[in-house]
């Protein structure tokens, strides 16, 4: 057996929990739901099976290892001018980085200790719904704005897997139960996140994937009249329904979530320019060219008020 919930205080991991692999009966009914609706959600595994099936990925898979990584979103004051807003997740160095640094460092301990077992880590990058399996392991809920919120941390915390082929009792953690505290309860009352979404994404019939905003900045295509309008002042990712949902910490009148940045010197910035401030973001994932192309579109926005 391995003492994984000390190897997480070692490595400075800030939540973590054990659950079993088994079929995801619930993906496969929101999958074959979307399918029928033609809403399935983008930059994810398209195979559905895989997406359902964990053995698919990794043969005997029996378990999941899931780790939280929380943060706190920058804040700063709001002020009138050329100025767009990069969203708190794509802010600071990127998350994926991070999150993957501490799976790193679990995975090099648990192959010490057990060599002979088959592991898998992901961040952001697996076939599977990873909100799910957190879910699944007990470490918080789905709320209506379709993201994950830990009771410990909020909505504001990234979610990294390790699939394995060793069953859950191996690694002497079991799934927990936060999952069934009546403070996730108020979602069910409040519409705050539907009300505010700028793309009208949340409905009461679930997410839409495709309106949300944050993947309207990360799309290739031309935007539409409407979408480039719902974008306002966002130049990577939104904010929205994270800032006014009850459940996290409030932010101040007056005040933005996230990162101020600079519509002209954007504009005007070399590739060694982006490169510099941009490549260990999660901002600048999709290049300079999609990044200037939001900035045309937040400047238009601006200029046509």
């Amino acid at each position: 057996m391995v003492d994984l919930w000390g190897l997480a205080e070692k490595l400075n991991i800030d939540d973590i929990a054990v659950c079993h692999a088994g079929k995801f009966e619930d993906v496969e009914q929101l999958l074959k739901k979307d399918a029928e609706l033609g809403i399935l959600p983008p930059f994810t595994e398209t195979d559905i099976r895989k997406r359902v099936y964990p053995s698919e990925t990794l043969a005997n898979a029996k378990s999941f290892i899931v780790i939280l990584e929380h943060y706190d979103p920058p804040v700063y004051k709001k002020r009138e001018g050329l100025y767009g807003n990069i969203s708190p997740a794509a802010s600071g160095e990127d998350y994926h980085r991070i999150v993957r640094d501490k799976l790193s460092g679990l995975m090099e301990v648990l192959s010490s200790v057990d060599g002979e077992g088959k592991r898998l880590a992901y961040v952001d990058n697996s076939p599977f719904s990873e909100k799910h399996v957190a879910v699944r392991a007990g470490l918080g809920r789905l709320m209506r704005n379709g993201l994950f919120y830990s009771r410990k941390f909020g909505s504001r915390c990234y979610i990294g897997l390790i699939l394995s082929d060793r069953p859950v009792d191996f690694y002497g953690l079991a799934a927990r139960r936060d999952n069934e505290d009546t403070w996730f309860d108020r979602c069910l009352t409040c519409r705050a996140c539907q009300i505010f979404c700028p793309g009208g994404a949340i409905t009461e019939r679930g997410m839409n994937s495709y309106r949300c905003v944050s993947y309207l900045t990360q799309k290739k295509e031309d935007l539409t009249d409407s979408e480039a309008a719902a974008l306002d002042r966002q130049i990577y990712g939104c904010d929205v329904c994270q800032k006014v949902c009850p459940l996290n910490p409030g932010v101040p009148t007056g005040y933005e979530t996230g990162t101020e940045v600079s519509l002209e010197e954007l504009l005007a910035m070399s590739n060694k320019q982006f490169r510099m401030k941009y490549q260990r973001t999660a901002a600048g994932w999709r290049g300079k060219k999609q990044l200037q192309k939001n900035a045309e579109i937040v400047l238009n926005n601006i200029m046509e008020r």
